[in-house]
């Protein structure tokens, strides 16, 4: 008995050790990866149907990884078919993993065809012909698929899309526009059709004509385009300190450096606009930094251009600064000033006269002194001439606008040099003048002078509520001064380095703009509408033709968008481009109706050239009065 438990105890101990180790050995695992299709011959673009069938041995499948031609996708089963957009015999690959990532393939073969007879796309349109900007044309399609359905419908209308099968649209822009069709049948057949349509320039019509780049670095800061006497060729000019002459095809004829007398780039600074004399000699003014420079780094100097671009004089005017100035041009002189300039005694080379509240005559001819005018404590921006030559020029804020009468062959203004009384435009009996803030004037044919200002009550250093004042040179008392003939508040504010400022119409309408938008009014002083700007803020001056179509420069807050608007004579908008990032400038309208922008578009000076569709206004059209911009009624 003592032999047989002790032979059942080893058994037993040999069969727990064999059960032992049969529990430390994991069993196989092995994947079966399949699938199957729901046939084996397909069409081009058809869906294909899949359903994984793969199986696996002592685990379970938890990732799979569908491959076909250059795709691929991940699922147990494939949530929504495949496709080839090729002929030929393709291959499908699934690849099934386990949770012990074990791993099997399968690969089966397919094949694509394409008997499938692609539809044939084609419309009409009513009206057939006689289409002008802005009318409202009706589609039709008239495809066709000669073996199933049509499907989808595309259409791209010039930059437009649009997926409705007979649409409806309204052409805003003008010319040879393609128009492209492009039908899907329900086997994913495409069919195209190109057709031009024929769209005649509406009056209320915008077109970029052409961009040109003309400097690699500067800013544009309220210097507007001059234009020839002939219209063919448009001066601009940048803190980059080149005046360039491009043609009417956007091709540029020549650029003169001026950083012999100013080394480096001044960004952020505001340049003079040019002014073109009738023999087509060009004038500008090549200004420092914003600061009074006693080092004598950057001189300020004006020059005269030869219309081949050569130069023809220039005449070293100081270390002060300019804002905003454009030079008046006279009968054989021409009048420049600045914001600012040292005083006498720190260069007293530099002035005939002496003083440091300077406005400069220089001799058209050969660029030499002509004569000295006190503008107290420099100019803020405007200076607008009668046909008789007597002129108008912004002062420091508290000193207005002074009126300089020609007598003979000298200019003389009657106020005294300091204080504040009625010589003074702007002045209404208060204990400030109103404020220019860089503005500009106007001056109608029977000499009545409109000027925006900024009302000194409550003003900031640099920006007030607007208001319109009328003044009547023909009846003013030069000894005495004159009360204005009308005052008129305005939607906004009038702001400093803005360029801000009023424009006639050929009717006599005036237009004026302010931060807020543009004002028409009436000669009377009556309101004719306003025009608040898109959410941007007004900068320069507004210009209009003689249709009464008014155009004005809208920039965003950041420098980021900067559009031309138009307005047409009852103060609707009719059109907008953008130009680029900034448009800190006044728009310049040919003699032929082109209108110009000088603008920063991809970060670099750039000349605009848009189609108008009227010649500018006769009279004080735009800022600096006309195409040439030399502040002269003419």
């Amino acid at each position: 008995m003592f032999l047989y438990m002790k032979t059942m105890n080893k058994i037993l101990l040999l069969s727990l050790s064999l059960f032992a180790v049969a529990s430390c050995v994991k069993p196989e695992v092995s994947v079966n990866a399949d699938f199957t299709t729901d046939k084996d011959v397909y069409e081009l673009y058809e869906d294909i149907k899949i359903i994984n069938t793969s199986t696996a041995t002592n685990d379970i499948i938890v990732a799979c990884k569908w491959e076909w031609g250059s795709e691929y996708r991940w699922g147990k089963q494939l949530e929504e078919p495949i496709s080839f957009d090729t002929v030929g015999e393709k291959e499908i690959r699934l690849t099934a993993v386990t949770n012990s990532n074990v791993s099997g393939t399968c690969v089966k073969k397919i094949t694509i065809q394409d008997t499938n007879k692609r539809p044939v796309a084609d419309f009409t349109w009513t009206p057939a012909s006689g289409i002008v900007a802005g009318d409202t044309v009706q589609f039709t399609d008239k495809s066709s698929d000669p073996d199933g359905k049509i499907v989808s419908w595309e259409w791209k209308i010039g930059s437009s899309v649009i997926t409705e099968q007979n649409p409806s649209f309204t052409f805003n822009e003008f010319g040879d526009i393609e128009v492209t069709l492009t039908v899907t049948d329900n086997q994913r057949g495409k069919g195209s059709v190109t057709k031009t349509i024929h769209v005649e320039k509406n009056q209320n019509s915008m077109e970029l004509l052409w961009a040109s780049s003309y400097d690699s670095d500067g800013d544009v800061i309220f210097t507007s385009p001059a234009v020839s006497p002939d219209g063919n060729t448009i001066y601009v000019y940048s803190s980059g300190m080149h005046l360039v002459a491009v043609g009417k095809d956007g091709k540029q004829k020549w650029s003169f450096d001026a950083t012999g007398h100013n080394p480096a780039v001044n960004k952020n600074f505001s340049t003079a606009t040019p002014s073109v004399d009738a023999d087509g000699t060009i004038f500008f003014i090549a200004g420092n930094k914003d600061t009074q420079d006693k080092t004598r780094t950057y001189e300020t100097g004006i020059y005269a251009i030869n219309p081949d671009g050569s130069q023809k004089w220039y005449y070293p005017y100081g270390y002060g600064y300019f804002i905003n100035v454009i030079p008046l041009v006279l009968q054989d002189k021409i009048f420049v000033e600045t914001k600012r300039n040292p005083s006498a005694g720190d260069f007293p080379e530099l002035w005939p006269s002496g003083g440091s509240d300077n406005g400069l005559l220089i001799n058209k001819a050969d660029g030499s002194y002509g004569g000295y005018l006190q503008v107290k404590r420099g100019s803020h921006g405007g200076v607008a001439a009668t046909k008789e030559e007597n002129f108008l020029v912004h002062t420091d804020s508290k000193y207005g606008t002074r009126v300089y009468w020609k007598e003979g062959s000298e200019w003389k203004y009657y106020g005294p040099a300091a204080g504040q009384d009625a010589f003074m435009l702007g002045y209404i009996g208060k204990k400030n003048t109103e404020i220019g803030f860089t503005s500009y004037m106007a001056i109608a044919p029977d000499n009545k002078v409109y000027i925006l200002y900024g009302k000194a009550d409550g003003a900031s250093s640099s920006e007030s509520a607007a208001t319109l004042l009328c003044y009547d040179l023909g009846k003013y008392d030069k000894t005495a001064g004159s009360s204005p003939e009308w005052i008129l508040d305005l939607e906004g504010t009038n702001k400093m380095y803005y360029s801000l400022g009023t424009v006639i119409g050929q009717d006599g309408t005036v237009y004026v703009t302010t931060t807020a938008g543009v004002t028409a009014v009436n000669p009377n002083g009556t309101r004719k509408w306003f025009a608040p700007a898109s959410g941007n803020e007004v900068m320069g001056s507004p210009a209009v033709d003689k249709l009464g179509y008014v155009y004005f420069c809208e920039t965003a807050a950041d420098m980021t968008v900067g559009k031309l608007v138009k307005l047409n004579a009852e103060g609707t908008k009719v059109a907008e481009l953008t130009l680029g990032q900034s448009l800190c400038t006044s728009p310049t309208i040919g003699p032929e109706g082109t209108v110009y922008c000088n603008g920063i578009k991809d970060g670099k000076p750039t000349l605009s050239a848009v189609a108008g569709v009227a010649e500018p206004a006769t009279g004080w059209s735009q800022l600096g009065g006309n195409p040439r911009k030399t502040c002269k009624f003419e």
